[in-house]
């Protein structure tokens, strides 16, 4: 017997059509149970960067958290930051009366807030159970960018880069750059990033998503990013960018915010 699932796809990041980050969110009732398995093809599908999975409840309610699963086309992340803002920007779109929904996450319960400003803004609480590793010299990262020398990177082509998760299961390489030149000459990578020997370098937090994070900060303080994951490259990416800020406020000592 076939079945047929409801979806809504999403311009996040962005007020205007066809720009941004888009999302595909499938809406799951509870008279339907999907299997890992379908929800894998169902992202596959899709073939964006992530399609999150609505577990539907009768009525949205500030004190009743609504269930998603996030998918990329390979895998399940415990946490992305685009998928949560969409879903909750869906969610409170479909919940006028509220002012907060709560996402149930595999990384933890997320509160997403109406935003005060553009009707069309939310704000949400990311989970954290950040970690900084000890430095990753994986030279492949280097050497599939023959367009970039020694000058262009931070650490010169032979030295290791920075690593950090902000949840068990999300890991970023913080590849850092000398230049928004150097920036953006970067091509995809033709291969996922594989850290060798992950558990026995990054303990608990060495399974699920690796991703190589690249960036220059400028002199003013602001950082420029790009984000990929093997071939496909993440426009906008709320993961990767609170791990780069969670390990740049910690080298600097001082915190505060990071345009």
């Amino acid at each position: 017997m076939s079945r047929q699932l409801a979806f809504t796809k999403l311009d996040v990041f962005t007020d205007t059509p066809f720009i941004g980050n888009p999302l595909a969110i499938v809406h799951v009732p509870n008279t339907i149970q999907l299997t890992q398995n379908e929800k894998q093809l169902i992202a596959r599908e899709f073939n964006l960067s992530e399609t999150v999975f609505h577990h539907q409840q009768s009525e949205i309610a500030a004190d009743s958290p609504v269930t998603i699963d996030i998918f990329t086309t390979t895998e399940e992340l415990p946490f992305a930051g685009h998928p949560t803002i969409g879903s909750g920007f869906y969610l409170l779109s479909r919940a006028p009366q509220l002012q907060t929904v709560t996402l149930r996450t595999k990384a933890g319960d997320i509160p997403v807030v109406r935003g005060t400003g553009s009707p069309s803004s939310v704000r949400l609480q990311v989970p954290n159970d950040f970690r900084v590793h000890a430095p990753l010299n994986i030279a492949s990262v280097k050497q599939l960018q023959p367009q970039l020398g020694e000058k262009d990177f931070v650490n010169g082509t032979g030295g290791a880069e920075a690593c950090a998760s902000i949840v068990k299961g999300m890991t970023f390489l913080l590849l850092a750059l000398t230049s928004e030149d150097a920036l953006a000459r970067l091509q995809p990578y033709p291969i996922r990033l594989v850290i060798p020997d992950a558990t026995e370098k990054l303990g608990a937090w060495g399974v699920g998503f690796a991703g190589i994070y690249v960036f220059h900060e400028k002199p003013d303080g602001s950082v420029r990013t790009r984000m990929f994951d093997g071939p496909i490259e993440d426009p906008a990416t709320g993961s990767a960018a609170s791990t780069l800020g969670g390990y740049l406020g910690l080298q600097r000592g001082n915190g505060g915010p990071y345009d």
